[in-house]
């Protein structure tokens, strides 16, 4: 066989590995776009705390059977500690927060607010990689932060910025810190291992507040309806679970950096997602916001590019 039919086929290879990334990475997005308005369906009868403890414990449920199903040896002990970090973000601190906010900001505010995710969670790449970022990266960084707190402030009714603004950005910091000490660790475990390790980690923390949250007044806060029991189950299962699972399992396959750029779609889909489930109205200043601060995020995400 001639070396140029081998160099052919190994591209094919590599093409089809990286397609394989960008799909499994496209399924997870997909997964995440309905976790805005699905929290704010949930909210109709259970708490904030009851949401993510749920959220966790259901999903850490389902990861401890995969990974006892395929046998997977145990992480190192620092490899638990950094999961450990990443699933104070992911699993508990943003299911938390973002719930917390939803009840006082329509999702496709959140979804806008969204749209720092990509570029937060590349800072949080630079910092716990001990990267150098160029001074246009930094400069990006502070400018999109000042876009989200004009943006809050501009459609806040009290015209300055409220609590539950300054929630929901936590929430998605929360969030971007997850995904980046996650994605360091995929690089070693890969992805569906780590995302199922991370849930697993954190699964004695939400029992333990599973069972004390339940005992005294249950779980809810009025009977839930079936939009609520929807809303709920589809936070655990796909939110939580398989929409990390393919997300993180497509991160290992293209690239961390390559595939990330999926992210910058988030906000868009989930503001569409908002309208679609819960009717919320999509005025301009919605549009105007997300297409600003993703601008910004893009040119933090070419910046680092370039070094």
């Amino acid at each position: 066989m001639s070396t140029s039919t081998n160099g052919a086929r190994g591209l094919w290879q590599t093409d089809g590995l990286e397609w394989r990334g960008w799909a499994l990475t496209g399924i997870g997005i997909l997964g995440f776009t309905f976790t805005l308005p699905m929290t704010c369906l949930a909210l109709q009868a259970f708490d904030p705390i009851s949401i993510a403890i749920v959220r966790g414990t259901g999903a850490g449920l389902a990861a401890l059977v995969c990974l006892a199903l395929s046998c997977e040896t145990l992480p190192t002990r620092g490899q638990i500690v950094r999961m450990f970090y990443a699933g104070l973000g992911i699993v508990i601190f943003f299911p938390l927060l973002i719930s917390i906010g939803l009840q006082f900001v329509p999702a496709t505010h959140a979804g806008v607010v969204q749209s720092i995710l990509p570029l937060a969670t590349a800072f949080f790449g630079v910092v716990r990689g001990r990267e150098k970022a160029s001074r246009e990266f930094w400069i990006s960084a502070i400018l999109g932060a000042v876009l989200v707190a004009a943006f809050c402030q501009f459609r806040s009714k009290v015209g300055s910025i409220g609590i539950a603004d300054i929630l929901v950005v936590l929430s998605f910091v929360s969030c971007a810190y997850g995904y980046a000490e996650g994605a360091l660790v995929t690089r070693e475990l890969g992805g569906w291992k780590t995302i199922c390790w991370i849930l697993v980690i954190m699964l004695p923390l939400n029992l333990l507040g599973f069972f004390i949250c339940s005992l005294p007044h249950g779980l809810w806060r009025v009977p839930p309806s079936g939009e609520a029991w929807i809303g709920l189950t589809y936070l655990t299962l796909v939110s939580q679970f398989l929409a990390f699972y393919f997300f993180y399992k497509g991160l290992a396959l293209g690239g961390v950096a390559k595939m990330s750029q999926l992210q910058l779609l988030s906000p868009f889909l989930s503001i569409y997602a908002a309208h679609l489930v819960l009717g919320e109205v999509v005025d301009a200043t919605v549009i105007v916001g997300a297409v600003l601060i993703t601008a910004i995020v893009v040119a933090g995400r070419l910046s680092l590019r370039r070094q």
